[in-house]
């Protein structure tokens, strides 16, 4: 419009006469053609003045320049992300851009200021807006989304409008959620990748620091009403966690998928005073671990061409299960139940938690639409499944939990399961390495049993795992849908090498934590032998 209304005032661009008679429009035609050649002559002087008035800056990234528009202070999002090697693709309706490199993702469009990057959102001092059909941003958007993606580091040179910027290692981002679950508090820091740490215990707390590495840290102090951990400082490259009370413990350590750092914070250990009656008592067995046999009452579970009952085969394997345990470990064994009855999957883990359990272990029979599909499996926890085989098998057993609330759901106040199943993942990310290292141990026991090629252990959004409060697998014990497992399945000879493959996969993870160092990982061959019956166990 601007170069429009020169060429009319400098009278260039003039409305011509009505063309009428064929001597007149010869004559209208040469005028046309003075005034088009004059035009382009005008062009050709003029565009090049009122390109110049458009401010631009540079950025100088990897020895090339690149040129990117400003619009006041802010510049042209796809101009820079280009430069820095960003691909850009923009929604045609609503002009939000997306951009991508080296697996990050960051969206932006008009009006954001979070700015979603990856699965976190960086605040920007200023809402991006949109010129002639080109979005802007101020500059802390490269600042603080941009140049930490790419590992660019460097200055911004005001007088030349220039950056200039030198590779460096990519900055990881960090994102820290605490949530406390009697006894302990876990604070879980997302980190955009994996990243190695340092942590160091303190007079007062715990720090982690992440050395040579540039973070970009959520906050630079944030207080917590949490009953072992009061504040969380970001200095440099470490992150300091001050506690409620001096001498409680730590422990921190790196999970996958997402990249994340997991710092378990527990209550200081109680001075051991004992009288001289007390230390003649017998001690209390030291661990406690809970068994859950799948599914009861109403809820049979897989039912097999045979007609026998995944409820049935659970309970007579956790029987078993309960009393080979009480004869190996020094432990306290607890049934979530041990009849035919009810109960809902967050009564079990419930259950678990209130008998402060070591150790939570569901028994389950798998099922199939393959006819030949055989073996077992063992899973723990995740909010993804492993695969959509997996994730099926979740979604079933899951089923009766959904079909248990809503029977009973009359008088129970409204929940928002997918929230409660977030936030106890959260809880449980803490055992997530003791539970991978349990379901381990039980697949390699359990392979050499059904002598079938290995399964391999798997994680899926599992319901009756999601409330425990420690270490926690789910063991498929085999395919009750396969005929010939079926009739496995309901002989007490199996039936007890599955207890005691569990039963040796259990020794193994305890040995494990009692040393520190690796269990045995060659599992105990198999000699089936007559079982003798179990003893009824009690449950509270």
């Amino acid at each position: 419009m601007l170069i429009l209304e020169a060429l009319r005032s400098s009278g260039i661009w003039a409305k011509t006469p009505r063309l009428t008679t064929p001597e007149t429009a010869g004559g209208g035609v040469y005028a046309l053609t003075r005034r088009a050649a004059a035009a382009f002559i005008f062009l050709a002087v003029f565009l090049p003045a009122a390109a110049s008035r458009a401010q631009m800056a540079t950025i100088l990234w990897k020895g090339q320049p690149h040129s990117v528009t400003l619009a006041g202070a802010d510049l042209n999002v796809a101009e820079s992300a280009r430069a820095l090697g960003f691909e850009v693709a923009t929604d045609a309706t609503t002009g939000v851009a997306t951009l991508t490199a080296g697996g990050h993702r960051v969206v932006i469009g008009a009006g954001t200021t979070q700015v979603p990057v990856d699965q976190r959102i960086v605040s920007i001092s200023r809402p991006a807006h949109s010129v002639g059909g080109s979005l802007y941003a101020p500059p802390d958007f490269l600042e603080k989304v941009l140049f930490p993606l790419v590992g660019a580091t460097g200055a911004y040179d005001a007088a030349r409008k220039t950056w200039v910027l030198s590779e460096g290692t990519a900055a990881v981002n960090l994102d820290v959620a605490v949530v406390h679950v009697e006894p302990t508090t876990q604070i879980v820091i997302r980190q955009s990748a994996a990243a190695r740490f340092v942590p160091t215990v303190t007079e007062t707390g715990f720090q982690v620091s992440w050395p040579g590495i540039q973070i970009v840290p959520p906050f630079a102090e944030r207080r917590y009403d949490d009953p072992l951990i009061s504040v969380i400082r970001f200095a440099g490259n470490t992150a300091s966690i001050e506690y409620r009370e001096k001498g409680s413990t730590a422990r921190a350590y790196p999970l996958a998928s997402p990249d994340r750092l997991v710092i378990e914070i527990g209550r200081p250990a109680p001075a051991l005073v004992l009288s001289p009656v007390a230390a003649l008592e017998k001690a209390a067995p030291a661990l406690t671990i809970v068994i859950d046999p799948g599914h009861g009452g109403a809820e049979t579970g897989a039912v097999g061409p045979g007609g026998l009952q995944e409820k049935d085969v659970t309970l007579q394997i956790a029987r078993r299960l309960a009393a080979t345990l009480s004869k190996t470990l020094p432990c306290r064994v607890l049934l979530t139940r041990d009849s035919d009855t009810v109960l809902s999957l967050d009564d079990r883990t419930s259950m678990a938690n209130r008998e402060r359990a070591d150790l939570f272990l569901s028994i389950h029979a798998n099922s199939s639409r393959t006819p030949g599909a055989r073996g077992s499996e063992t899973y723990y926890l995740s909010l993804e499944a492993s695969d959509k085989l997996s994730q099926e098998i979740a979604s079933r057993e899951n089923q009766a939990a959904s079909a248990l609330e809503t029977s009973g759901a009359a008088a129970a106040p409204v929940r928002n399961p997918d929230l409660d199943f977030i936030l106890w993942d959260l809880a449980q990310t803490a055992h997530l390495k003791e539970s991978s290292e349990l379901a381990e141990a039980a697949q390699d026991e359990l392979n050499a049993v059904s002598g079938t090629g290995n399964r391999g252990i798997k994680q899926a959004p599992f319901r009756v795992l999601v409330g425990a409060t420690m270490p926690a697998v789910l063991v498929e014990t085999a395919f009750i849908s396969n005929p010939e497992e079926e009739k496995k399945l309901a002989s007490p000879v199996f039936q007890q090498s599955i207890a005691d493959a569990v039963a040796r996969a259990v020794g193994r993870f305890f040995e494990r934590r009692k040393t520190g160092g690796p269990a045995r990982t060659t599992p105990t061959p198999v000699s089936p032998q007559a079982p003798t019956a179990p003893p009824a166990v009690r449950t509270p």
